[in-house]
């Protein structure tokens, strides 16, 4: 990984948290209070390998909303993740990824991208941090 890379991508990444995939709803919600900064959490396998993403917003008006909530604490994380979010290796060109999370549905335009580098979690990006950068 060159130096210009990681560059491009050290005003952006930030740290996220991230849970097992073998969570539940409730254990999930209390990572998610522990850290009221991110935007997101990330599901990953016992590899740190990302399988998943949970924009937290979205997440707690989920859990807030529902109907059985005791049903919906013991559901695994895994049902209400986004299974097939965006992730781009750290020695991605941040324009084409820029590029590829615009081009998402509206409604998952303003999630978090996952970075990984050699497969494993290394942080996420915020689109509106990548658009600013830009200017």
């Amino acid at each position: 990984m060159s130096n210009v890379l990681t560059s491009e991508w050290s005003t952006v990444i930030r740290s996220a948290p991230s849970v097992p995939a073998s969570l539940t709803c409730r254990e999930t919600l209390r990572v998610m209070f522990q850290h009221p900064e991110s935007k997101c959490i990330v599901v990953c396998n016992e590899g740190n390998e990302p399988v998943g993403l949970l924009m937290c917003e979205r997440f707690f008006l989920k859990a807030t909303g529902r109907l059985g909530t005791d049903h919906f604490y013991r559901e695994s994380i895994t049902r209400l993740m986004n299974s097939k979010p965006l992730i781009a290796d750290i020695s991605s060109p941040a324009a084409s990824v820029l590029a590829e999370a615009m081009n998402r549905p509206e409604s998952m335009k303003n999630d978090c991208i996952i970075i990984t580098s050699q497969g494993k979690l290394a942080g996420v990006v915020y689109p509106s941090d990548m658009l600013c950068s830009r200017k």
